[in-house]
């Protein structure tokens, strides 16, 4: 069983408590804080850096090195995979 599951919007742990949510493209925090944005492909952070890129499968960083696939995302985190599911495990599981 995953340690999250993710509906499309919120993040929760196992236990049901909410640890974060997607509003429009925003990533948003328990509190409501931004901790960043979806823009096509790319994946950023409150600042608006490039952290994060997804093409489906592969997420790569900034440099387009290779972090790791969706496949293994959704060993940690159960829901449909898509780039958000790879934005909540950017700031919520892998920090």
């Amino acid at each position: 069983m995953a340690d999250f599951s993710f509906d499309g919007k919120r993040l929760k742990n196992r236990s049901g408590q909410k640890m974060g949510e997607l509003d429009r493209n925003l990533i948003r925090a328990w509190n409501a804080a931004k901790l960043g944005e979806i823009e096509g492909k790319n994946i950023r952070d409150a600042s608006g850096k490039k952290v994060l890129e997804f093409d489906g499968k592969v997420v790569k960083d900034d440099r387009g090195k290779k972090v790791t696939t969706l496949e293994a995302i959704q060993k940690t985190i159960e829901g449909e995979g898509d780039i958000a599911l790879v934005a909540m495990w950017h700031f919520f599981v892998k920090k």
